[in-house]
């Protein structure tokens, strides 16, 4: 049962998207020893998740947790990103650090410029993993946004998630590639819905 995270389930939330994510790509690229990926994993999302819980709406469930940011409000400022920065250079290296952030901004670039609300991540637990839990928590958040009649965008991590979020109606927008193509960020837009009401 999806019910709106407080507070107090902010752990809830970072430990299964830490879960979720220990073998994507992209984060894995960034931290690629499985203890790195534990301490890299958990400073992250953890950032990631207050961000979403102070500017957004958290979901969970008892194996998936879920991010919305809605369309008036950006996720991130100039100290949040000072904050990342800080999060990759301790975790990756500064010359690590500064091609992952150099693929989170270009991707960044390839945005909407109209409002939207942006599903910032979704995670589902292993154990949870195969059974359309996924879907299910994510088509709640998307029939606010088709009611709302916007767009909503979201930025994959995982080529191999694409396939999952093009049922939803996403296509992808761009691809961003880490050096030496060993993954990409790709950026992704869901059309707002004619039939919407």
């Amino acid at each position: 049962m999806l019910r709106h995270a407080l507070r107090a389930d902010l752990p809830l939330v970072v430990d299964t998207w830490v879960e979720a994510f220990e073998s994507d790509p992209f984060f894995r690229w960034i931290a690629p020893l499985d203890q790195t990926w534990r301490e890299f994993g958990t400073a992250w999302l953890s950032m990631i998740a207050a961000l979403c819980f102070e500017r957004g709406h958290t979901f969970v469930a008892d194996e998936a947790a879920i991010a919305w940011v809605p369309p008036d409000l950006a996720l991130v400022g100039p100290d949040d990103v000072e904050k990342a920065v800080d999060i990759l250079t301790t975790h990756a290296g500064e010359q690590r650090a500064a091609k992952a952030l150099g693929v989170i901004l270009e991707a960044r670039g390839h945005a909407l410029k109209e409002p939207h609300w942006t599903l910032q991540y979704v995670g589902v637990r292993r154990a949870g993993q195969g059974f359309g839990l996924g879907a299910a928590v994510a088509k709640i958040g998307l029939r606010v946004v088709d009611t709302d009649g916007l767009p909503c965008a979201l930025t994959s991590t995982n080529a191999r998630n694409l396939p999952f979020y093009e049922r939803l109606g996403f296509t992808v927008a761009a691809e961003v590639e880490l050096p030496g193509g060993t993954a990409a960020l790709r950026p992704m837009v869901r059309p707002a819905r004619a039939d919407a009401t």
